[in-house]
């Protein structure tokens, strides 16, 4: 089941950002990374909330160092 949320929520994602809505993108990627990393380590003995949280900030905070403007000096 995370899986395919994961699968989903990473081409809602692609569609918002080729669409130029960032910012709702960012938070598509958050939940696809989210629920990659309840795939990978659901069976960690961790809790659940606290896996999806690492993976969504860690997802968002990669999503938002590449897609951040660049300052031209």
């Amino acid at each position: 089941m995370y899986l395919t949320l994961s699968i989903l929520s990473l081409l809602l994602a692609i569609y918002l950002n080729k669409s130029n809505q960032r910012e709702m993108g960012l938070f598509a990627s958050g939940f696809a990374g989210g629920f990659a990393f309840l795939f990978a380590f659901e069976k960690s003995g961790y809790p659940l909330p606290l896996i999806f949280a690492g993976g969504f900030v860690a997802t968002v905070f990669f999503e938002f160092l590449r897609f951040r403007p660049m300052q031209r000096d």
